[in-house]
């Protein structure tokens, strides 16, 4: 799927530079600046992680975030907005992710589903937000 949008962003690229000028500048800086990937990725034997935010593609924010943690597999990809990772603090093995449009949002959309797969109390281990610009 991250390759359709990577062919469609091409192909936005190239339709703004057959249109030349200080315009088609402008747009592709627009384009470039509504790609905001982000990941999480963790590491349940270690307690690692890694996250990575402002990426043009997700395919470069899910490398981000596990170069940042070798052993680390990718829990969770988004698009603008944040992204937060949950672990119940009686069964480690209880885990889920949510995202928000900011931080709060992705924590209690994180928490909520934690719980709901049983995990009683709930804490987040990581999050990560886009910038807004």
């Amino acid at each position: 799927m991250a390759h359709g949008r990577t062919v469609k962003i091409a192909g936005l690229v190239v339709a703004v530079l057959a249109i030349g000028g200080g315009t088609g500048c402008k747009l592709l800086k627009m384009a470039a600046k509504t790609q905001k990937h982000a990941a999480i990725a963790f590491d349940e034997k270690t307690g690692g992680w890694g996250y990575s935010h402002d990426q043009l593609t997700e395919e470069l924010a899910k490398s981000a975030a596990t170069s940042k943690c070798g052993t680390c597999t990718v829990r969770l990809t988004w698009n603008q907005g944040c992204g937060a990772l949950a672990q119940s603090t009686s069964k480690k093995e209880i885990m889920a992710t949510g995202t928000g449009t900011n931080r709060p949002a992705a924590e209690g959309a994180a928490r909520t589903e934690c719980v709901g797969k049983g995990g009683g109390a709930c804490n987040i281990l990581v999050y990560a937000c886009n910038s807004t610009n």
